[in-house]
Protein backbone atom coordinates (compact mmCIF):
# COMPACT_ATOMS: atom_id res chain seq x y z
CA UNK A 1 0.00 0.00 0.00
CA UNK A 2 2.95 2.21 -0.49
CA UNK A 3 0.99 4.18 -3.00
CA UNK A 4 -0.96 5.78 0.05
CA UNK A 5 2.00 6.91 1.76
CA UNK A 6 3.21 9.13 -1.30
CA UNK A 7 -0.18 10.30 -2.22
CA UNK A 8 -0.30 11.68 1.28
CA UNK A 9 3.20 13.31 0.48
CA UNK A 10 1.77 14.57 -2.73
CA UNK A 11 -1.23 15.99 -1.03
CA UNK A 12 0.76 17.64 1.95
CA UNK A 13 3.56 18.93 -0.27
CA UNK A 14 0.92 20.79 -3.06
CA UNK A 15 -1.50 22.30 -0.26
CA UNK A 16 1.38 24.17 0.95
CA UNK A 17 1.54 22.32 4.60
CA UNK A 18 5.31 21.41 3.90
CA UNK A 19 6.43 25.14 3.49
CA UNK A 20 3.95 25.93 6.48
CA UNK A 21 5.56 23.75 8.78
CA UNK A 22 8.79 24.71 7.39
CA UNK A 23 8.03 27.89 9.41
CA UNK A 24 7.25 27.17 12.41
CA UNK A 25 6.60 24.31 14.08
CA UNK A 26 2.52 23.67 14.38
CA UNK A 27 -0.71 21.87 15.74
CA UNK A 28 -2.82 20.10 13.10
CA UNK A 29 -5.85 22.86 13.85
CA UNK A 30 -3.55 25.93 13.13
CA UNK A 31 -2.22 24.72 10.09
CA UNK A 32 -5.40 23.83 8.50
CA UNK A 33 -6.75 27.31 9.39
CA UNK A 34 -3.41 28.66 7.39
CA UNK A 35 -3.59 26.08 4.88
CA UNK A 36 -7.27 25.86 3.84
CA UNK A 37 -7.28 21.48 4.47
CA UNK A 38 -9.69 20.09 6.73
CA UNK A 39 -8.57 20.31 10.33
CA UNK A 40 -9.24 16.21 11.13
CA UNK A 41 -8.16 14.87 7.84
CA UNK A 42 -4.82 17.18 8.27
CA UNK A 43 -4.03 15.42 11.65
CA UNK A 44 -4.29 12.00 10.03
CA UNK A 45 -2.63 12.84 7.13
CA UNK A 46 0.69 14.14 9.36
CA UNK A 47 0.79 11.28 12.04
CA UNK A 48 1.04 8.75 8.49
CA UNK A 49 3.78 10.99 7.48
CA UNK A 50 5.36 10.84 11.10
CA UNK A 51 5.79 7.59 11.07
CA UNK A 52 7.53 7.56 7.75
CA UNK A 53 9.91 9.50 9.31
CA UNK A 54 9.04 13.06 7.94
CA UNK A 55 7.54 14.81 10.81
CA UNK A 56 7.37 14.43 14.63
CA UNK A 57 4.56 15.26 17.18
CA UNK A 58 5.02 16.12 20.37
CA UNK A 59 2.55 15.20 23.61
CA UNK A 60 0.89 18.57 22.74
CA UNK A 61 0.22 17.64 18.99
CA UNK A 62 2.60 20.17 17.48
CA UNK A 63 4.30 18.90 14.24
CA UNK A 64 7.26 19.52 12.99
CA UNK A 65 9.38 18.75 10.08
CA UNK A 66 12.62 16.49 10.36
CA UNK A 67 15.53 16.69 8.64
CA UNK A 68 13.78 14.24 5.94
CA UNK A 69 10.66 16.26 5.63
CA UNK A 70 12.38 19.20 4.94
CA UNK A 71 13.47 17.89 1.87
CA UNK A 72 10.07 18.32 0.59
CA UNK A 73 9.98 22.28 1.17
CA UNK A 74 10.33 24.25 -1.68
CA UNK A 75 13.96 24.31 -1.68
CA UNK A 76 14.77 21.24 -0.95
CA UNK A 77 15.85 18.57 -3.48
CA UNK A 78 12.80 16.28 -3.21
CA UNK A 79 10.06 18.56 -3.96
CA UNK A 80 9.98 18.86 -7.41
CA UNK A 81 10.06 15.16 -7.55
CA UNK A 82 7.86 14.66 -4.90
CA UNK A 83 5.17 16.95 -7.24
CA UNK A 84 5.83 15.77 -10.38
CA UNK A 85 5.68 12.52 -10.01
CA UNK A 86 2.39 12.02 -8.69
CA UNK A 87 -0.60 13.26 -10.63
CA UNK A 88 -0.34 12.41 -14.53
CA UNK A 89 2.09 9.43 -13.80
CA UNK A 90 -0.16 7.62 -11.14
CA UNK A 91 -3.05 8.16 -14.07
CA UNK A 92 -0.72 6.39 -16.08
CA UNK A 93 -0.08 3.52 -14.08
CA UNK A 94 -3.90 2.82 -13.78
CA UNK A 95 -3.17 1.32 -16.65
CA UNK A 96 0.07 -0.53 -16.12
CA UNK A 97 -1.56 -3.98 -17.44
CA UNK A 98 -1.83 -2.09 -21.53
CA UNK A 99 1.85 -2.50 -21.02
CA UNK A 100 2.37 -5.58 -19.57
CA UNK A 101 0.85 -6.55 -22.51
CA UNK A 102 1.63 -4.79 -24.96
CA UNK A 103 5.08 -3.90 -24.36
CA UNK A 104 4.02 0.42 -24.95
CA UNK A 105 3.77 2.70 -23.00
CA UNK A 106 0.84 2.72 -20.64
CA UNK A 107 0.59 6.96 -20.51
CA UNK A 108 -0.42 7.37 -24.26
CA UNK A 109 -3.22 4.83 -23.81
CA UNK A 110 -4.39 6.87 -20.92
CA UNK A 111 -3.83 10.57 -22.31
CA UNK A 112 -3.94 9.74 -25.90
CA UNK A 113 -0.48 11.22 -26.72
CA UNK A 114 3.42 10.69 -25.65
CA UNK A 115 4.64 11.84 -22.58
CA UNK A 116 6.54 13.89 -24.29
CA UNK A 117 4.24 15.11 -26.64
CA UNK A 118 2.01 15.89 -23.66
CA UNK A 119 4.32 18.05 -22.19
CA UNK A 120 4.98 19.83 -25.22
CA UNK A 121 1.73 21.36 -25.43
CA UNK A 122 1.29 22.56 -21.74
CA UNK A 123 3.77 24.99 -20.73
CA UNK A 124 3.31 24.66 -16.98
CA UNK A 125 4.09 21.15 -16.90
CA UNK A 126 6.63 21.47 -18.87
CA UNK A 127 8.22 23.87 -17.03
CA UNK A 128 7.65 21.68 -13.75
CA UNK A 129 9.35 18.97 -15.41
CA UNK A 130 12.45 20.63 -16.16
CA UNK A 131 12.59 21.97 -12.51
CA UNK A 132 12.45 18.74 -11.27
CA UNK A 133 14.82 17.62 -13.64
CA UNK A 134 17.16 19.78 -12.90
CA UNK A 135 16.95 19.67 -9.21
CA UNK A 136 17.91 16.07 -9.36
CA UNK A 137 21.55 17.12 -11.30
CA UNK A 138 23.56 17.48 -8.04
CA UNK A 139 22.16 13.83 -6.99
CA UNK A 140 22.69 12.29 -10.13
CA UNK A 141 26.00 14.59 -11.51
CA UNK A 142 28.56 13.03 -8.63
CA UNK A 143 30.38 10.88 -10.71
CA UNK A 144 30.22 13.12 -13.83
CA UNK A 145 31.59 16.10 -11.49
CA UNK A 146 34.40 14.43 -9.39
CA UNK A 147 36.12 12.97 -12.80
CA UNK A 148 39.25 14.32 -13.84
CA UNK A 149 38.25 17.10 -16.84
CA UNK A 150 41.66 18.90 -17.48
CA UNK A 151 42.49 17.30 -20.69
CA UNK A 152 39.44 18.34 -21.91
CA UNK A 153 38.32 21.75 -23.67
CA UNK A 154 34.94 20.96 -24.95
CA UNK A 155 32.05 19.25 -24.13
CA UNK A 156 28.25 19.46 -25.25
CA UNK A 157 25.61 18.20 -23.11
CA UNK A 158 23.14 17.31 -25.61
CA UNK A 159 19.57 16.68 -24.41
CA UNK A 160 20.43 18.83 -21.52
CA UNK A 161 17.29 21.18 -21.05
CA UNK A 162 17.77 23.80 -19.36
CA UNK A 163 21.20 24.41 -18.55
CA UNK A 164 21.73 22.97 -15.48
CA UNK A 165 23.65 20.31 -16.11
CA UNK A 166 26.35 21.82 -17.84
CA UNK A 167 26.19 25.06 -15.62
CA UNK A 168 27.84 22.83 -12.93
CA UNK A 169 30.38 21.53 -15.18
CA UNK A 170 31.42 24.54 -16.69
CA UNK A 171 31.78 26.46 -12.86
CA UNK A 172 33.63 23.02 -11.50
CA UNK A 173 35.76 23.50 -14.37
CA UNK A 174 36.77 27.19 -15.41
CA UNK A 175 38.72 26.16 -18.82
CA UNK A 176 35.88 24.13 -20.39
CA UNK A 177 34.06 25.60 -22.89
CA UNK A 178 30.37 23.97 -23.50
CA UNK A 179 27.45 23.87 -25.55
CA UNK A 180 23.79 23.29 -24.43
CA UNK A 181 21.80 21.10 -27.11
CA UNK A 182 18.17 20.22 -26.79
CA UNK A 183 14.77 21.31 -28.21
CA UNK A 184 14.39 24.75 -29.54
CA UNK A 185 11.64 25.63 -26.80
CA UNK A 186 13.59 24.01 -24.41
CA UNK A 187 17.07 25.68 -25.10
CA UNK A 188 14.64 28.82 -25.35
CA UNK A 189 14.19 28.48 -21.33
CA UNK A 190 17.98 28.40 -20.59
CA UNK A 191 20.04 31.26 -18.50
CA UNK A 192 23.14 30.98 -17.90
CA UNK A 193 24.30 32.68 -14.71
CA UNK A 194 27.25 35.61 -15.32
CA UNK A 195 30.11 33.43 -14.22
CA UNK A 196 30.10 30.43 -17.06
CA UNK A 197 27.81 32.21 -19.83
CA UNK A 198 30.55 33.45 -22.10
CA UNK A 199 31.84 30.11 -21.69
CA UNK A 200 28.64 28.62 -23.36
CA UNK A 201 26.28 28.47 -26.62
CA UNK A 202 23.06 27.06 -26.80
CA UNK A 203 22.04 24.97 -30.18
CA UNK A 204 18.64 24.37 -30.89
CA UNK A 205 17.80 21.20 -32.78
CA UNK A 206 16.19 17.36 -32.59
CA UNK A 207 18.91 14.84 -31.20
CA UNK A 208 16.91 12.05 -33.63
CA UNK A 209 17.57 13.85 -36.58
CA UNK A 210 19.58 17.33 -36.67
CA UNK A 211 23.70 17.43 -36.94
CA UNK A 212 24.79 17.52 -33.73
CA UNK A 213 27.56 19.74 -32.73
CA UNK A 214 31.06 18.30 -34.27
CA UNK A 215 34.62 18.57 -33.17
CA UNK A 216 33.69 18.08 -29.41
CA UNK A 217 35.94 16.59 -26.67
CA UNK A 218 33.64 14.94 -25.08
CA UNK A 219 30.15 14.19 -26.05
CA UNK A 220 27.79 13.92 -22.48
CA UNK A 221 23.90 12.35 -22.59
CA UNK A 222 22.23 12.59 -19.21
CA UNK A 223 18.77 10.48 -18.21
CA UNK A 224 18.07 10.42 -21.87
CA UNK A 225 18.57 7.18 -23.16
CA UNK A 226 16.53 5.29 -20.55
CA UNK A 227 13.58 6.93 -21.87
CA UNK A 228 13.77 4.97 -25.37
CA UNK A 229 13.50 1.87 -26.30
CA UNK A 230 16.71 0.41 -27.33
CA UNK A 231 16.08 0.73 -31.22
CA UNK A 232 15.80 4.54 -31.05
CA UNK A 233 18.08 4.90 -28.26
CA UNK A 234 20.54 3.35 -31.07
CA UNK A 235 19.30 6.10 -33.30
CA UNK A 236 20.54 8.77 -30.79
CA UNK A 237 23.70 7.02 -30.24
CA UNK A 238 24.65 6.78 -33.97
CA UNK A 239 23.70 10.23 -34.87
CA UNK A 240 26.33 11.35 -32.24
CA UNK A 241 28.60 8.82 -33.67
CA UNK A 242 28.56 10.43 -36.73
CA UNK A 243 29.62 13.91 -34.86
CA UNK A 244 32.49 12.40 -33.18
CA UNK A 245 36.48 12.79 -33.74
CA UNK A 246 38.14 9.58 -33.41
CA UNK A 247 39.56 10.49 -29.76
CA UNK A 248 36.21 12.04 -28.97
CA UNK A 249 34.96 10.41 -25.75
CA UNK A 250 30.93 9.97 -24.96
CA UNK A 251 29.83 10.19 -21.56
CA UNK A 252 26.75 8.77 -20.00
CA UNK A 253 25.20 9.50 -16.92
CA UNK A 254 22.62 6.74 -16.41
CA UNK A 255 21.42 4.39 -13.85
CA UNK A 256 23.40 0.86 -14.47
CA UNK A 257 21.09 -2.11 -13.02
CA UNK A 258 22.91 -5.30 -12.01
CA UNK A 259 23.12 -8.61 -14.10
CA UNK A 260 21.27 -10.24 -11.19
CA UNK A 261 18.15 -10.17 -9.36
CA UNK A 262 19.62 -11.73 -6.28
CA UNK A 263 19.08 -8.54 -4.33
CA UNK A 264 17.21 -5.19 -4.65
CA UNK A 265 17.80 -2.25 -6.69
CA UNK A 266 16.19 1.13 -6.80
CA UNK A 267 16.67 1.46 -10.84
CA UNK A 268 14.09 -2.07 -10.77
CA UNK A 269 11.48 0.93 -10.28
CA UNK A 270 12.94 3.57 -12.35
CA UNK A 271 12.79 0.51 -15.19
CA UNK A 272 9.20 -0.19 -14.79
CA UNK A 273 8.30 3.36 -14.77
CA UNK A 274 10.40 4.33 -17.94
CA UNK A 275 8.42 1.66 -19.61
CA UNK A 276 4.74 3.16 -18.57
CA UNK A 277 5.48 6.47 -19.40
CA UNK A 278 7.53 6.13 -22.27
CA UNK A 279 8.07 2.44 -23.28
CA UNK A 280 12.01 3.41 -22.22
CA UNK A 281 13.88 1.24 -19.92
CA UNK A 282 17.34 1.12 -17.38
CA UNK A 283 19.74 -1.13 -18.43
CA UNK A 284 22.55 -3.68 -16.86
CA UNK A 285 26.34 -3.68 -17.96
CA UNK A 286 25.57 -6.20 -20.52
CA UNK A 287 22.82 -4.40 -22.03
CA UNK A 288 25.27 -1.17 -22.31
CA UNK A 289 27.39 -3.10 -23.77
CA UNK A 290 25.39 -4.46 -26.35
CA UNK A 291 23.54 -1.23 -27.39
CA UNK A 292 26.79 0.95 -27.53
CA UNK A 293 28.83 -1.72 -29.60
CA UNK A 294 25.78 -1.79 -32.35
CA UNK A 295 25.61 1.82 -32.29
CA UNK A 296 29.51 1.98 -33.05
CA UNK A 297 31.03 2.61 -30.07
CA UNK A 298 33.40 0.78 -27.21
CA UNK A 299 32.20 0.86 -23.79
CA UNK A 300 35.58 1.85 -21.73
CA UNK A 301 34.27 2.33 -18.06
CA UNK A 302 31.61 2.68 -15.50
CA UNK A 303 32.41 4.66 -12.76
CA UNK A 304 29.35 4.11 -10.36
CA UNK A 305 27.66 7.36 -8.64
CA UNK A 306 25.13 7.47 -5.94
CA UNK A 307 21.72 7.69 -7.66
CA UNK A 308 23.47 7.67 -11.37
CA UNK A 309 26.32 5.84 -12.89
CA UNK A 310 29.26 7.52 -15.39
CA UNK A 311 29.45 5.19 -18.48
CA UNK A 312 32.46 6.07 -20.63
CA UNK A 313 32.93 5.18 -24.32
CA UNK A 314 34.88 5.52 -27.43
CA UNK A 315 34.34 5.27 -31.01
CA UNK A 316 34.51 2.42 -32.40
CA UNK A 317 37.55 2.65 -35.15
Amino acid sequence: MGFIVSQAIFAVTKLGVVEALRAAPATAHSLAARTGTDADALARFLRLLATEGLLTEDRDGVFALTDLGTLLASDGSLHHLATNLSDEVYRAWSAASHSLRTGKPAFDEVFGDSWFGWLANRPAESEAFNTTQAALVTQRAHALLSRDWSDVNTVVDIGGGNGTLITALLRANPHLQGTLFDQPQVVAQAAFPPDTAPRCTAVPGDFFTSPLPPAQDRYLISQILHDWPDEAAGRILSNIREAMRPNARLLILDQVLPDTTTQPHPGRLLDLNMLILLGGRERSTSDWTSLLTTSGFTLTHITPGPRSSLIEAAPTL
